[in-house]
């Protein structure tokens, strides 16, 4: 009996040992591992940057070839719409661009009427304005002509009296003076005196000065009402140039703009494959461009998932090799049952931590997934809300593009012909 406990403490203390060179091992084992891991995460951003470089220059060289060939695609079209065009019946285009250059026409000249009645009500009133202008001049000259001439009365009046002096100094008619028989008048030397000639003399010269001043007065009124007058023909003039030269420039930008709008519906019409083409074009860059995103999005996934596989693969590997160990340990050997649940323990929480490690790379592959989806349905979300702006855009266009050309096919059916009232324009160019 105490062979057997030597024997089974020798085998005890001989397990105990083994035990601590496998647990020293496999220590070491894990921080070379776990060195290998980092120097291999550090290195490999780089291989995998510059694999996803190649690839993106490879979906790049697809995509301009892709745009190569549907630009010549857009050229052979473009020669065909050409040549279509050039093999349809002139008469047919002479007829369509008629049509179009009428209602064109119709719609210009409209605007143009509406325009133009505008300022000719304004030259209208300015001329009002300048009429009562010359009116109010012309009634302050009388009026002061007027007040001058009634001044000039009253001051004669004045100064008769005071010549003749009140009633009581009058001197009583004589009749041996003057006699009722003309014809016999006698000249009398002491009725006029020489203080009386003076003061006539005097109020004449002074009459005389007011007369010229009243005259001066006059000719810079009549100058004045002249140069106003001349002044207000002369703004009735110039706004007769320019109305006629605004005029003038209207018809040439009325056809300028005819010939635009021609030359665009023209254009439009040839090159209405190609702007489906275009669309078409956009539409294929903006799905690569998504592509490409998912493509990124999905090498870095890869690249993550191949990380943790090697590091499983690593792990299982040592664990195999552990559990190797260990049976041959447990067959070499009969370890005590406080030993073997010891070195369970220890395996159970290698594998535990394990699986920590896999449930945290399951959720951080996860949330990847669940952000990349989220951007890409709001910038679906994004783009369909663009598109549904700009197609209400283009119906609101069309409506109205619609009711202007059946206003203006019901104007054409009624024969509405719209005369101004003072215009130098002939009459058939404002028929409707």
């Amino acid at each position: 009996m105490e062979g057997k406990d030597d024997e089974a403490k020798k085998s005890l203390r001989a397990m105990e040992q083994q035990f601590q060179k496998i647990k020293l091992q496999y220590e070491k084992r894990i921080e070379e591992l776990e060195q290998l891991l980092a120097y291999k995460l550090l290195n490999e951003p780089q291989k995998l940057q510059d694999s996803f470089d190649q690839e993106l220059c490879k979906v790049n060289e697809a995509h301009q070839e892709t745009v190569q060939n549907l630009q010549a695609e857009i050229h052979s079209l473009r020669s065909h719409v050409a040549q279509l065009e050039s093999q349809k019946n002139p008469r047919d285009d002479d007829a369509d661009l008629q049509s179009l250059e009428y209602q064109v026409e119709q719609a210009r000249a409209k605007a143009q009427l509406v325009r133009l009645n505008q300022e000719m009500i304004a030259k209208n009133q300015e001329i009002k304005d300048l009429t009562k202008t010359v009116e109010r001049l012309q009634k302050e000259r009388r009026r002061m002509l007027s007040g001058t001439n009634s001044g000039r009365r009253l001051d004669k009046k004045g100064m008769l009296e005071k010549d003749c002096g009140s009633p009581e100094k009058k001197v009583p008619r004589n009749p041996g003076f003057f006699p009722d028989n003309h014809k016999d008048k006698i000249y009398q030397p002491n009725v006029f005196a020489d203080a009386h000639i003076s003061e006539v003399q005097q109020e004449n010269a002074h009459l005389k000065e007011e007369l010229e001043n009243l005259k001066l007065e006059i000719n810079e009124e009549r100058i004045s009402s002249q140069a106003a007058l001349a002044n207000a023909e002369e703004l009735m003039r110039r706004a007769k140039e320019e109305l006629q030269g605004h005029i003038a420039t209207l018809k040439v930008s009325h056809q300028k703009e005819l010939e635009r709008i021609l030359c665009q519906q023209a254009i439009e019409y040839s090159t209405s494959k190609a702007a489906e083409l275009n669309s078409k074009i956009s539409s294929q860059e903006t799905l690569i461009k998504y592509l490409q995103q998912q493509v990124r999005e999905l090498q870095k996934e890869e690249g993550v998932l191949a990380i943790s596989q090697r590091r499983e693969a690593i792990l299982q590997k040592e664990m195999a090799k552990l559990l190797e160990e260990l049976k041959v340990a447990r067959e070499n050997q009969s370890p005590e049952l406080k030993r073997f649940s010891c070195l369970e323990r220890k395996i159970r929480q290698l594998e535990t931590s394990y699986e920590q490690r896999e449930q945290e790379l399951q959720q951080v592959i996860q949330q990847t997934q669940y952000k990349a989806e989220v951007k890409q349905f709001r910038e679906t979300e994004k783009w369909k809300k663009l598109a549904l702006l700009k197609n209400q855009e283009l119906e609101k266009f069309r409506i109205e593009l619609d009711s202007m050309l059946d206003v203006l096919r019901q104007l054409q059916k009624q024969g509405v012909v719209i005369t101004p009232s003072s215009s130098n324009m002939p009459e058939n160019y404002w028929k409707i």
